[in-house]
């Protein structure tokens, strides 16, 4: 039988242990345990009362028994006899005197270097210092270096404003690290409008980057606090352009941030010099006409620099050409948020079949949904797309039917900074039942049908291939090579500078349709379609996603087979290969009709299926589970969405028994079914609800 130990009252002793006698430097006292015969081969036990600290790890087997025995006070123990001995002047072997004075510290060589690996090299690394007796510390004054050796001998550390610096800097020059850990929690700590310029002074000197960060976001949060102190004019020029040139920057409109900045600038004379660099972070763009002639033209320097009157000059172009905004974005035209919300807009409520022409947001912190301004009419199976950070709304229909009768060819653009629509050039025909994508700039609309029920989508069942662009440089669509093959319910992404689509189907020719395995991809450039490996297995109405440049094709439906499918298949653009990655749970319909679906990270202004690469970006997450890819989805994990839906706005989703039959759909009841859907947006809208 293994072997353990264990405590026991003196009337069972077995086996008794020599009395452990107790010292001024021990905390131990008797204790006595016996060997009893148990199963278990391993046993940790503490020996008297439960504050000695003392643990025994024995191991037993049929060879014998080995006992591993554990101290939690020994190191504590050491270490006051090392300090009591420094008190005492016992078996000190160096004195070390700091650079300030003549008081000299009596030490113990191993102590201090097996604290601090700058005493470590100047012991045993063959420095002249190796052997003296007597040790000046020329870059540690007599406070800090104080701090420094009590703390290697007691583990303590008693800090404050007036001895704070002298600690930092004994402690960056003798590397001692938990010192300075311990004086950047303390600064931290202790960051309040009064100090935090100090605070952040002492961080640039010493090199705390976390401290530095800290206060950046301490000032970026409180920024118009510190506005009504003192302390705003004490800030240096560096981290006041941080500051403003910060997305995080919150509660400020531009002409706020450049009355900040032009009393920064008045407060000592010298600083005229930096208006040029502190004002390229002010968004001259996104103040009103207004405030450009009253208060920002009036302004000396703003008149006479020629930086300054170069911002003017952007300022006044941007506004002067709205329809070309969306082309023309750089810093200073960007919202200053760092936070995206889901917006819907549009749709039809199923149970009533009337088209909405809603426009809401979700808002993550309340929980609830908010409303922004509505569109001019009520739209569904419209087109959605972001170029520069401004929504697009494309074509659709103002009324529910099937046929395309109630077609629209009108165009909006929501401006999120604003919280304002602005309509740009119609279609050059009404059009509904059509994808439509952003790349380089411009839109891209494929197929669909018009007011008569035919247009480069559907003519009498057969589908088309025209391909429609619009450029926000001109304001105009324009026609553009068609696809090499007819399809239609096919899906659309971006990679790179090129558009991708991919399956679809193809009516036969007497009733029916067919799979559509070959895919393509349009450039833009060279105005060229160009064929690409074949789908391993067809797939129509389908989610897609991009991620790490490669493209993934989720469920949908199987024209050959007649039924959904649950196959998630996978493209890589540079082998121009398609593989197999999994099968979903159970097979499915996209919820949301023509949209694609996606992992996201909330981290761009934008995050759309459909969003132009580079401006609004197709990013995604590792790690999220298959079934959580939405075929079809707009953006948003299918649990997500159901829980942040929004009252009144009925979700597309086929019941229960329609997917149990998993017949064929409709070519135009397919889409008509799910109609209930709104199309959705991730859109950055914080500014529209800041107090």
């Amino acid at each position: 039988m293994p072997l353990k130990w264990k405590t026991s009252s003196p009337a069972s002793w077995k086996f008794p242990v020599p009395v452990l006698k107790t010292s001024r430097s021990s905390p131990l006292s008797p204790a006595y345990i016996s060997l009893v015969e148990e199963e278990e081969p391993h046993m940790k036990v503490t020996l008297g009362s439960s504050d000695m600290g003392l643990s025994a790890h024995l191991q037993a087997s049929k060879a014998g028994t080995t006992r591993f025995f554990t101290s939690n006070t020994h190191s504590s123990v050491v270490l006051q006899g090392f300090d009591q001995l420094r008190v005492e002047g016992l078996l000190c072997d160096v004195t070390l005197v700091p650079g300030d004075g003549d008081e000299v510290f009596p030490v113990h060589r191993a102590m201090m270097a097996s604290a601090s690996d700058y005493f470590k090299a100047m012991f045993t690394g063959g420095m002249k210092e190796q052997d003296l007796m007597c040790i000046k510390l020329h870059g540690v004054n007599k406070t800090g270096l104080k701090k420094i050796i009590d703390f290697i001998y007691t583990a303590k550390l008693s800090l404050n404003m007036d001895n704070l610096q002298d600690t930092l800097e004994a402690a960056s020059f003798l590397q001692i690290l938990p010192v300075l850990d311990f004086c950047k929690v303390f600064l931290i700590s202790g960051v309040s409008l009064e100090n935090c310029v100090e605070v952040g002074r002492i961080a640039n000197t010493y090199n705390l980057t976390e401290v530095d960060k800290y206060v950046n976001n301490f000032i970026l949060k409180n920024f118009p606090a510190l506005l009504s102190t003192g302390e705003f004019v004490k800030l240096p020029f560096e981290r006041l352009a941080f500051v403003l040139s910060s997305n995080s920057l919150k509660h400020c409109t531009e002409l706020e941030l450049f009355k900040a900045a032009c009393r920064w600038l008045r407060y000592e004379e010298p600083r005229m010099e930096c208006a040029a660099k502190l004002m390229k972070n002010i968004r001259f763009p996104l103040m009103t006409p207004q405030d450009l002639i009253n208060y920002v033209q009036t302004v000396d320097f703003m008149r006479t620099d020629n930086t300054c009157v170069n911002l003017l000059l952007e300022a006044s172009n941007y506004q002067m050409m709205p329809y070309m905004q969306p082309v023309m974005q750089s810093e200073r035209t960007a919202i200053r948020s760092d936070s995206t919300h889901l917006v819907t807009l549009g749709g039809v409520l199923r149970q009533q079949l009337v088209v909405s022409k809603e426009l809401r947001m979700y808002d993550e912190k309340a929980h609830e949904w908010r409303s922004l301004a509505p569109m001019d009419a009520p739209r569904y199976q419209h087109g959605i797309a972001v170029i520069g950070n401004f929504l697009y709304v494309v074509g659709g229909q103002s009324n529910y039917d099937t046929k395309g009768k109630t077609a629209v060819d009108t165009v909006f653009r929501f401006d999120p900074r604003y919280n304002k629509w602005m309509q740009v050039a119609s279609l050059n025909e009404k059009r509904t039942f059509f994808h439509l994508s952003a790349l380089k700039g411009h839109l891209y609309a494929v197929g669909g049908r018009n007011a008569a029920g035919e247009l480069g989508g559907i003519t009498h069942d057969t589908f088309q291939k025209e391909l429609m662009c619009f450029d926000p440089d001109t304001d105009k669509w324009t026609q553009k090579a068609p696809m090499t093959t007819v399809r239609g319910l096919h899906c659309m992404c971006t990679v790179g500078d090129k558009l991708y689509v991919i399956g679809g189907n193809h009516f036969r020719g007497t009733s029916d349709y067919d799979d559509v395995l070959s895919c393509e991809y349009y450039s833009p450039t060279l105005d060229q379609w160009t064929p690409i490996a074949a789908m391993l297995r067809g797939q129509s109405d389908v989610g897609v996603a991009v991620f790490e440049n490669k493209i993934y094709v989720v469920g949908g439906y199987s024209w050959n087979n007649r039924c959904m499918v649950e196959i998630v298949q996978k493209y890589d653009p540079e082998k121009d290969e398609w593989h197999k990655v999994f099968d979903l749970p159970e097979a499915s319909l996209p919820l949301f009709s023509k949209c694609g679906s996606f992992f996201l990270r909330l981290a761009l202004d934008f995050v759309a299926c459909n969003a132009e690469p580079g401006s609004a970006g197709l990013t995604v997450q590792r790690g999220l589970a298959a079934s959580q890819l939405l075929a079809g989805g707009n953006g948003v994990e299918l649990g997500r969405l159901v829980e942040k839906q929004s009252p009144g706005v009925q979700l597309g989703q086929e019941d229960d028994q329609s997917q149990e039959k998993a017949g064929p759909p409709d070519v135009e009841d397919n889409r008509a079914t799910r109609e209930g859907c709104c199309r959705s947006q991730l859109v950055n809208t914080r500014n529209l609800f800041s107090p």
